[in-house]
């Protein structure tokens, strides 16, 4: 996406433009569930907390981490393109968010025990927590 599309205040140019850099590859590695690179995105505080639209709630980064090694197995998911880009970057923290396509099918033999969408909600000690909005330090 140019990063003229993208409605961003504050911020310099560069860290705009890092800051979608960042998103595409949190899609890109999310959409299939490629968990080992998303552990440097996703926070390992040990106050992290992470959720999805089904309501349930994981207790920091390997609960969720097991959770997306489950996905990786049972569902089969397509890029989720971003449109409607929006956010705020400070001087230490942004927040991003964005409406998105995508495309997920049911794969596994497992009983479909996770349902819906997992997005990021924020970023805490340099990772995400989380669920929408995407929210991501400035890198």
């Amino acid at each position: 996406m140019p990063i003229e599309d993208a409605q961003l205040a504050g911020g310099s140019p560069q860290d705009r433009r890092r800051l979608l850099e960042r998103m595409h590859e949190y899609l890109d590695l999310n959409a299939r569930f490629d968990w080992a690179p998303l552990q440097e995105l996703w926070s390992g505080a040990p106050e992290a907390v992470f959720f999805n639209l089904n309501g349930h709630t994981y207790n920091g980064r390997e609960h969720w981490t097991r959770l997306w090694q489950f996905y990786q197995r049972n569902v089969a998911s397509s890029y989720w393109t971003p449109f409607d880009i929006g956010g705020v970057v400070l001087d230490d923290l942004a927040v991003l968010w964005c409406h998105r396509h995508t495309k997920s099918d049911w794969v596994g033999t497992a009983r479909a025990a996770y349902r819906g969408p997992i997005r990021p909600i924020g970023r805490c000690d340099g990772g995400i927590a989380g669920n929408r909005p995407a929210a991501a330090r400035r890198a």
